[in-house]
């Protein structure tokens, strides 16, 4: 007897004739009886022309049948290989003779290593099955060697992987895959490297690993009622795939971003095609790909899977598992698929029990969680996994989805709940699965020395998984450990290709150079990051590079910025990533605001205001509702100011976010309203806020307006403290616009109370401001000085053109005290016509301002000027009115040669000096003596 076939191969066909079944590029084709029997005889004498009489003889068993039925039976043959009419590709029609397989046909014999199809465990025949008493006598059969042997394990890292494993609870099963070892974010990685990996140490007793990666698992069950099998099937079997850590299995969640990229292509494209983008993206030497049919009613359905195992880069089919169960025991099902699949790669030890998976109950729910938020629908996937976690409230993997779904939804608080609630569960899981709910729990709660050090022992275990080094090095970034983050990266730009230019890398690295402020870095590195991405058609990656090098850009004030920021949410779009159409609609909204478009800025909000709403991200909203106050208070609008920002600050606290940010926004409108009360309250809010959350710009900029409180209050030693507490807290946090304002504020205040030198140096610091709100800051301080340095010619000019920058900011308020500055100056220098058409821009400038003490010190400013019989007293109890009327009264007693100017000059001195304000004592002191 000659030596048994195993498959024939013929274009992306294969078929299988003890098995009788006949697959497609890895999917199972759907024919049974006569037709698959008529195509095992023709591809068998494949170049020959077989009889009819021999088909009806061999096929149909001599019955007495019609000859029509055997054209039925090729005609159904011809279908199934998707032969058309009259193209004989396959089939030929000799006629009056019989029928010829044209096609060529490679056969694999039973020695070959090609494939290898599990029959030993089919189950009996059900419904559709194509298996027949020919197919289940196979079973109970020794199984054939696989086509390669096992890793060896006495190399000292793999015993020591071995030693790990042991280390777990004897129920466990690895599952590297699960959502549990994924970090929520923008840097989050994929699992990618080529066949056969070397490590990149030293270490003469590393071992390498294969990677594999699950592409595709098509439903061709006749309703997708059951499509969820789809999401569970993939991650189980991916878990199978990782068990015992011989092999690298790219996690499913990769998988499934890279499937959005390709899009349409994912279902539909060629087979080879795809393996090639697969290859280059995931870095997977060989891939899985296969289909599943439900019969029967679910929940007593059952499930037939058929698995094709292929090579990624040749294309070749290496192996055939094909299992079927029950639905409500997937368990069993993906655990017998498992050691099929872990068999062709010559993984054969016995694996310890799965990991905990969710109950039966709550699976279905789980399943449509993960899907639901790797499709971008957080509002749904929390709804799922609320469910599942009520069907089966102790599972660890289920708490751990609901985290991501939360941060996603932007509540940290109820995200930390739940990855404590994990990380509490996960005794039920394998000793890594542990190990990666700690690392995501300490991450939740900023605890980045402790997720480094997890992450690390992961990663030395698993040198060759960019997914893992990437997590480490983010968590070392974080706890910056900056110097330990660049190590870790240059280990992974030593991994072979496509791992080691991956772009996640260069993205990484660019996060970490713009925490120390290296923009030029950040832009170079992330514009490399977009390139490769692009090149690979990672679209997902690509816009979020390209969003990265975009802000670089903005803040390094390069030309063509906003191109690559809207190109980057152009490809949001197209992918369907709504949260990141989101951000970059705000990222656009911010900078319409800053260069003064307020009405596009606004248009750039509300479109992203509607998107967070309809995903239900929280969080994002708040961020946005921040970006309307600031367009509302740039149009005047205080009372929609007001109510933005007290809903931003609402949601933060809502979300767990710290809201200091917002409350020290509110805190300023309350300033610029003249609410001194309010500003005081919500500003100590802040403080307390920012000093729990430790965030150093919050509350340096919550000094900074600290300080201008105490100086409306007349406290100038007071703001002096604060203001030098702004600037120290300020400094080491890289926050320059904010540094400069309150460098230049500072400014101010030294030049009140006399101290000029430490004026000067502040403005030398401070530099020039890049917006125009900045810009008015420093402009206005310098002109303060240089009037109280007796430059008044300069000091005009300079007040001036704070004006001038403070109205491109619609900032009233500040435009109006620089034009009375200006007018200061102008009177000094005798200018007295300039000086007040300078106090009446200032009185048209404040009257749009809420803060009434401006308005008062307008209408002072031009009262002393003129020859008004109106007098401008106020009833409010502010010292810069009181120290105002104080000067105007002295001022036009003077220019009206009245015999108390003197007196007057001389009380307002000591007035001032008595609050700290020494330059304005000095002045009244000097026009004392003049009179």
């Amino acid at each position: 007897m000659g030596e048994p076939v195993r498959k024939y191969q013929f274009d992306g066909f294969e078929l299988f004739p003890i098995q009788r079944a006949l697959l497609r590029d890895g999917v199972r084709v759907l024919l049974t009886g006569k037709p698959i029997d008529t195509l095992l005889l023709l591809v068998e004498r494949a170049g020959e022309t077989v009889s009819k009489d021999d088909l009806l003889a061999l096929v149909w068993n001599g019955a007495a049948i019609e000859e029509n039925n055997l054209s039925q039976s090729v005609s159904a043959l011809r279908r199934a290989l998707g032969e058309k009419r009259g193209e004989n590709r396959y089939i030929v029609t000799d006629s009056g003779r019989g029928y010829r397989f044209v096609a060529s046909v490679e056969r694999v014999m039973e020695r070959d290593g090609g494939a290898l199809l599990t029959s030993q465990a089919m189950p009996e025949s059900t419904g559709n099955s194509v298996f027949d008493a020919e197919a289940r006598s196979t079973r109970g059969k020794t199984r054939r060697e696989p086509r390669s042997k096992p890793e060896s394990t006495e190399q000292a890292e793999g015993a020591e992987r071995d030693r790990f494993w042991a280390g777990g609870r004897g129920s466990e099963r690895p599952g590297r895959s699960q959502r549990v070892f994924a970090v929520a974010g923008v840097l989050a990685v994929l699992l990618a490297g080529s066949a056969w990996l070397t490590l990149r140490r030293p270490a003469p007793n590393a071992s390498a690993r294969r990677s594999v990666a699950v592409l595709r698992i098509r439903d061709l069950s006749k309703t997708s009622s059951e499509a969820w099998l789809q999401t569970a099937l993939t991650e189980m079997l991916t878990s199978e795939l990782a068990a015992g850590g011989k092999l690298r299995a790219i996690p499913a969640e990769d998988v499934a971003r890279w499937r959005t990229d390709l899009g349409v292509a994912a279902e539909d494209g060629r087979l080879g095609d795809l393996l090639h983008s697969a290859l280059r993206n995931l870095g997977a030497d060989t891939m899985v790909l296969g289909s599943y049919v439900v019969t029967g009613t679910c929940p007593d359905c059952r499930v037939r899977v058929d698995l094709g195992v292929m090579n990624a880069r040749s294309g070749e089919r290496l192996g055939t598992v094909i299992e079927e169960g029950s639905a409500a025991d997937l368990l069993d099902l993906t655990g017998r698929l498992g050691r099929g699949l872990r068999g062709e790669f010559g993984v054969t030890a016995e694996i310890a029990a799965s990991p905990r998976w969710p109950a039966s109950s709550a699976m279905r729910e789980y399943a449509e969680g993960l899907k639901a938020l790797r499709g971008g629908d957080p509002l749904a996937a929390r709804d799922h996994l609320e469910a599942a976690a009520a069907a089966d409230q102790g599972n660890a993997l289920i708490h751990s989805a609901l985290a991501d779904a939360w941060t996603a939804l932007g509540y940290g608080t109820r995200a930390n709940e739940e990855n404590r609630r994990a990380y509490e569960l996960a005794g039920s899981l394998d000793r890594l699965g542990q190990l990666g709910i700690e690392a995501r729990y300490r991450g939740s709660m900023q605890q980045w020395d402790r997720a480094g050090e997890v992450y690390k022992a992961i990663f030395q275990l698993f040198p060759d998984s960019l997914d893992d080094g990437l997590n480490l090095a983010r968590a070392q970034m974080l706890g910056n450990h900056i110097a330990d983050d660049r190590t870790t990266l240059r280990a992974l730009r030593k991994l072979p290709a496509p791992a080691g230019n991956d772009p996640r890398i260069d993205l990484a690295e660019a996060a970490a150079a713009g925490i120390e402020n290296d923009y030029p870095r950040t832009r170079d590195l992330a514009h490399r990051a977009a390139e490769e991405a692009q090149a690979r058609g990672a679209r997902y990656l690509f816009a979020r590079a390209r969003l990265l090098e975009g802000g670089a850009m903005q803040t390094l004030a390069d030309a063509g910025y906003a191109a690559v920021q809207d190109e980057a949410r152009g490809v949001c779009e197209q992918i369907g990533d709504r949260d990141c159409v989101s951000k970059a609609w705000r990222i656009r909204g911010n900078e319409r605001y800053y260069k003064g478009d307020f009405p596009a800025a606004q248009e750039a909000y509300s479109k992203g205001v509607a998107i967070a709403r309809e995903i239900g991200n929280r969080g994002e909203l708040a961020n946005l509702l921040e970006g309307f106050a600031v367009v509302a208070r740039a149009n005047r609008d205080w009372a929609q100011t007001e109510k933005d920002l007290l809903e931003a600050v609402s949601l933060r606290e809502e979300t767990g976010f710290n809201p200091s940010e917002v409350e020290t926004q509110l805190g300023e409108l309350y300033l610029r309203m003249g609410r001194l009360p309010e500003a005081e309250k919500v500003l100590g809010a802040a403080h307390e806020a920012a000093e729990r959350a430790g965030a150093h710009e919050d509350l340096g900029e919550v000094f900074r307006l600290q300080a201008r409180m105490a100086q409306a209050k007349g406290q100038l030693d007071r703001a002096s403290e604060l203001s030098d507490h702004a600037v120290a807290e300020l400094r080491g946090t890289g926050a320059q616009t904010s540094l400069i304002l309150a460098l230049a504020e500072s400014s101010s205040v030294a030049t009140a109370r006399g101290d000029l030198a430490k004026a000067e140096r502040d403005l030398t610091e401070a530099g020039a401001g890049a917006f125009p709100e900045v810009d008015g800051a420093v402009h206005l301080a310098r002109a303060e000085l240089w009037e109280a340095s007796g430059r008044l010619q300069d000091a005009a000019a300079e007040a001036q053109r704070a004006a001038a920058s403070w109205d491109k900011a619609h900032e009233d308020e500040q435009a109006a005290r620089a034009s009375l500055i200006a007018a200061d100056a102008l009177e000094m220098l005798h200018r007295d016509e300039q000086a007040l058409a300078q106090c009446r821009e200032g009185g048209a400038r404040a009257a749009q301002s809420p803060n009434l003490v401006v308005v008062t010190l307008a209408r002072l400013c031009e009262w002393r000027l003129s020859a008004a019989s109106w007098v401008p007293w106020s009833d409010l109890k502010s010292p810069e009115v009181a120290l105002g009327s104080a000067y105007a009264e002295a001022m036009r007693a003077k220019r009206t040669g009245a015999a108390d100017a003197r007196r007057l000059f001389a009380e307002l001195a000591r007035q001032a000096a008595a609050r700290g304000y020494v330059t304005f004592s000095k002045r009244a002191l000097s026009l004392a003596a003049a009179n």
